[in-house]
């Protein structure tokens, strides 16, 4: 799963761009850090074999594999970069064109208002990237998987 999460961003993400889906920190980590933790402790638990994100994190959250703190943040993420897709795809007019704008050009100000921004870009610039690098920190969650894998695989 790791190494077909590093191929998608290698081929599938173009260099100096934001990417809400695809990129560093977008949708697909949280999702994966998600199914990652679901594969690993579902076999154990049944409330976590479920295809709804959402109801995966709760029940992370309830069976005390991820903390208080890390689901209110790790929901906020999710929630966040779903909304963020849904206004790209709305201002685009393009389900798959998922990049973000740059702040100077008037797309990223479409963007900024169809979130509830206002005027206030820099504002959603800061929590697009704050959100990004929220969920590349929440890659620690996988180090104990990590950790297996390679002393099983190495």
């Amino acid at each position: 799963m790791l190494a077909m999460r590093e191929k998608q961003l290698q081929q599938l993400v173009k260099g100096g761009t934001i990417n809400a889906k695809l990129g560093d920190g977008g949708l697909v980590d949280c999702e994966y850090l998600i199914q990652g933790l679901q594969i690993t402790y579902g076999h154990r638990n049944p409330m976590l074999r479920t295809t709804n994100t959402l109801e995966g994190i709760h029940a992370l959250k309830e069976l005390g594999l991820i903390s208080p703190d890390d689901f209110q943040n790790l929901q906020n993420a999710y929630i966040f970069l779903r909304r963020l897709i849904d206004a790209l795809r709305m201002v685009r007019g393009n389900a798959k064109d998922l990049t973000v704008p740059p702040q100077d050009l008037e797309e990223f100000e479409f963007l900024a208002r169809r979130l509830g921004y206002g005027s206030h870009t820099e504002k959603l610039q800061e929590e697009i990237s704050s959100t990004m690098e929220r969920v590349r920190d929440f890659s620690r969650l996988l180090d104990p998987i990590k950790a297996l894998t390679i002393r099983t695989n190495g």
